[in-house]
């Protein structure tokens, strides 16, 4: 059955992995005398494209070991010209001339090395292909047509599949000319959420933070070129955050926001995930911490917060900050000012009340609108804050 012209020009990565695998069973192919239909050479590489971390080259590999065929990656920038080409030897001419030959290239060198361990059939994986130099470029595009790096050929039974980022996502990449793109076969791929559960399901991803990204897909991935504040969270990221928090776990080690950021390169997305963990743990809900505005807190938190394995941070105070800037636009003046000053009732009752006293203070003063409401209505807890730390007046 043929599909209908739909009008789209990219993949998500399962339509990508079912497309190339299709593909590269159809390479394979033998007829009666055992002798493959396609011919090396027109076997046309595939050219993945996509933004960093939406996962190309674990796709390649899933596709290799469901294929059971072997699977060779090379990033073309992490490798010198010579470990690409071959280093050069000079050679003696019967007329007692001297020419330049070269060694095997350590990219065909990895295909034999498997071919020789009984991997007749594979993958050659080329990462970040279109950032490769001026200098190597010529060599690649003629490995693409040729197959050949000098005089060596890369085996028979062994596909090519390329790599890249567009160009809005790293500065050394290149555009391909319509010369390269009439020489591969091109898949732009974009990021899907249903993708990255199905390979978190798969990887066991922590809990928490597969629960955190069902509820917020759309902070699954997010990578910006934004000069000043450049983001980056991807499923890489994610995958790798996953991993260190069941570590962390396991070592009874302490994560926190900052590790955290390490991971998922996005203030705001890295804060959010950071709340929902931080509660969790703390066995309590955003919306039970909020009860402190309105002064019906329970007398559960205080305990709580004050056993030796609990503490009280920067997570609760960014959401009680955040509550009561929900509450500027259509409350009186002197009610947010009774909202912030049960916030500092509330930290009053904490084991470490004088710092979190003190942290909360600055939030108030560095906000523009809550110190408004503080000065106007000259609340009393936030001028005894400052009046113990800077001996102002009450």
């Amino acid at each position: 059955m043929i599909a209908k012209n739909s009008g789209k020009t990219s993949y998500n990565v399962s339509e990508a992995k079912k497309e190339i695998m299709t593909a590269i069973r159809a390479y394979y192919a033998k007829d009666a005398e055992g002798k493959y239909y396609y011919d090396p050479v027109n076997r046309l590489p595939f050219y993945l494209e996509g933004p960093p971390g939406i996962g190309k080259t674990e796709l390649v590999r899933q596709i290799s070991e469901e294929l059971g065929i072997g699977f060779v990656s090379f990033s073309v920038t992490h490798h010198t010209r010579n470990s690409i080409i071959g280093l050069p030897v000079i050679e003696d001419l019967e007329d007692g001339g001297k020419y330049t030959e070269y060694t095997m290239s350590e990219v065909i060198a990895a295909v034999v090395r498997e071919c020789e361990a009984g991997q007749k059939e594979g993958i050659l994986l080329l990462d970040e292909f279109n950032c490769a130099s001026d200098t190597i470029m010529p060599v690649m595009l003629a490995f693409l047509q040729t197959r050949n790096i000098g005089l060596y050929h890369l085996p028979e039974g062994w596909s090519l599949v390329l790599c890249g980022n567009p160009v809005e996502y790293n500065a050394a990449a290149k555009r391909f000319t319509p010369a390269i793109l009439d020489r591969v076969r091109r898949l732009d791929l974009l990021p899907e959420a249903e993708d990255f559960f199905a390979y978190a399901e798969t990887k066991a991803f922590n809990y928490l933070v597969l629960d955190y990204l069902k509820l917020n897909p759309q902070n699954i991935y997010k990578v910006t070129n934004n000069r000043e504040h450049p983001e980056t969270v991807t499923a890489r990221g994610w995958e790798n955050l996953a991993r260190t928090i069941d570590a962390y776990t396991a070592e009874g080690l302490e994560l926190n926001r900052m590790t955290v950021l390490q991971f998922i390169k996005s203030v705001q997305i890295a804060d959010d995930f950071w709340n929902y963990y931080w509660l969790h743990h703390n066995s309590f809900t955003e919306a039970e911490l909020l009860k402190i505005l309105d002064g019906d807190e329970d007398p559960a938190l205080v305990e709580s917060f004050n056993k030796n394995d609990r503490s009280f941070g920067e997570s609760a105070l960014d959401i009680l900050e955040k509550g009561l800037l929900r509450n500027v636009a259509y409350e009186a003046a002197d009610k947010l000012a009774v909202k912030i000053g049960r916030v500092f009732d509330f930290l009053d009752k904490l084991k470490d009340a004088q710092s979190l006293k003190e942290k909360f203070f600055f939030r108030v003063t560095e906000n523009t609108e809550l110190c408004n409401v503080v000065f106007k209505v000259k609340s009393v807890q936030y001028l005894q804050i400052a009046k113990q730390m800077y001996g102002l007046a009450g």
